[in-house]
């Protein structure tokens, strides 16, 4: 009878939308009397307030309404990505080159949500975490958080009221800090052989979300993923989502301006009543047509707002990476971040760093990240010459877990190659993957593999013809990858 009632639920729930289509809503564009610089500074305050919103409501399209796209998975459903991200992988910036991911977009307006977790018997680095459209990561469990046991927990609305399953302790039931917001596991492969993936394939597969109801259907268990219902969400949209899914490289002021109104009209995205600089800036923002009760228009626009609009964001682009760097905490040359020195208030510096790495910084008990744009000379990091990073094996960044170093391209996304090679990590280093000499390892990064068979087993290529980026994450950071006071070794050139 259990079987019977889980597959009958499954067949309601697929063939129903996560929640009733919206009601239509009137179409709004800017106020009239704004001049062109006010159209420009308004867009910069919605580009420093918005953008992490916006490409929330963005990547949550993707996963959860775009079927075509490859990270379509419907809502409340967690899907393993099987094999490491690659160059191919375009609709979130600085990933990682050294976990297998899974997750996706969820919503607990209506029920809450359960998450299942199966002990992880190697020693392998693996973490849920769970954040909303503001970079609050309101949940993390793991090996580094909660050990390496079977784990369970309950995801429950803000606002949600209901009876909870009696065999959850408190310890277990987390309370969101929206109704929609996106989940991450990340599960560490280390030799990367075969073996290797098969056990990291096999834990990213096991960990496992579904919304209450078919958890209780199928005896206090989350069924396997193909015993998942795909249910497409019903979220507002407008055409170009469908061209925008690379938004690093292709959003525009008009685009961001419309995923922001669509947030701001979306009951799910639960706002921070309890915040004066919010509810202060979206009284700014209602000029631009950023309301409730209104969807902002392009065709309302005229060709000049719609310039000066881009004109805004433009402008409030260089200034959040300006403000981004100042905010960092200096590592010798190195740019850390780390929440420990976050000011989430500080709209401008918090922009900057979304749009180096959507839903950053996560908290600094996670990971840190330390970027880099420049070289020991002071220089932009160029894709088109070479350059060296050596690390001393007796002072390898401290971490209780293990680092990566990936390397990207201007916006933030994985540079094409011919050995598909897009990141180092200390996992690799352990078990022999690259040349060492003298105690110490040297990376060569330039566009070319290097001519000498020692130099090429080292090579982290970059692209030609456009600046590069690095963004070191240390996963178990110990306190001098928090503070900063570890000495990270500087990107040297290389004889050009």
């Amino acid at each position: 009878m259990r079987r019977g009632l889980l597959l009958a639920l499954l067949l309601v729930s697929a063939s129903a939308p996560a929640a009733a289509a919206p009601p239509p809503l009137p179409a709004t564009g800017f106020d009239a009397k704004l001049t062109p610089d006010e159209v420009s500074a308004l867009t910069a305050e919605a580009f420093y307030w918005g953008l992490n919103i916006a490409g929330f409501y963005e990547l949550r399209f993707a996963y959860t309404q775009f079927e075509q796209a490859p990270a379509f998975r419907g809502v409340n459903r967690m899907q393993p990505q099987l094999k490491l991200m690659d160059a191919s992988f375009r609709y979130a910036t600085t990933v990682n080159a050294s976990t297998l991911y899974s997750g996706g977009a969820f919503d607990v307006s209506a029920e809450p949500l359960v998450i299942e977790a199966p002990a992880v018997t190697e020693k392998r680095y693996w973490s849920i975490q769970a954040g909303d459209q503001n970079a609050n990561w309101f949940f993390m469990a793991g090996s580094q958080f909660t050990g390496n046991g079977a784990q369970r927990y309950l995801i429950v609305g803000p606002k949600w009221r209901g009876a909870i399953p009696a065999e959850f302790r408190s310890t277990e039931i987390v309370r969101a800090s929206s109704d929609s917001f996106t989940l991450a596991v990340r599960v560490a492969v280390t030799t990367r052989d075969e073996a290797d993936m098969v056990g990291a394939r096999k834990v990213v597969s096991a960990v496992r979300s579904v919304p209450l109801n078919i958890w209780r259907a199928n005896g206090g268990a989350a069924p396997s993923l193909e015993n998942q219902p795909v249910v497409k969400g019903d979220y507002r949209t407008f055409p170009r989502m469908r061209q925008i899914v690379d938004y690093g490289r292709t959003m525009t002021a008009v685009d961001m301006l419309q995923l922001l109104s669509l947030a701001i009209n979306d009951p799910a995205i639960t706002r921070r009543a309890d915040s004066v600089k919010e509810t202060r800036t979206l009284a700014s923002l209602a000029r631009l047509g950023l309301r409730e009760g209104a969807l902002l228009d392009p065709a309302m626009l005229t060709p000049a707002q719609t310039a000066a609009a881009q004109a805004g964001f433009e402008a409030a682009r260089h200034k959040a990476k300006a403000a981004l760097e100042k905010s960092l905490v200096d590592m010798n040359g190195w740019r850390l971040q780390s929440s420990l020195f976050y000011d989430d208030l500080d709209y401008v510096a918090k922009a900057g760093a979304d749009d180096v790495a959507w839903g950053t910084p996560v908290p600094y008990q996670s990971h840190t990240i330390a970027y880099l744009f420049r070289d020991s000379g002071d220089r932009v990091l160029d894709g088109s010459r070479r350059y060296t990073l050596t690390l001393n094996l007796a002072d390898l960044p401290p971490v209780t877990e293990f680092w990566e170093l990936p390397v990207y391209d201007s916006a933030g996304y994985f540079i094409p190659n011919p050995i598909n090679r897009y990141s180092v990590t200390s996992y690799q280093l352990a078990a022999g993957a690259f040349a060492v000499k003298d105690g110490r390892v040297t990376f060569y990064l330039q566009p070319d593999r290097p001519a000498d068979p020692e130099q090429a087993r080292n090579w982290l290529p970059t692209a030609r013809d456009d600046n590069f980026q690095l963004a070191a994450r240390f996963y178990g950071p110990k306190a001098p990858l928090v503070d900063g006071s570890y000495k990270m070794p500087r990107v040297e050139p290389a004889g050009n």
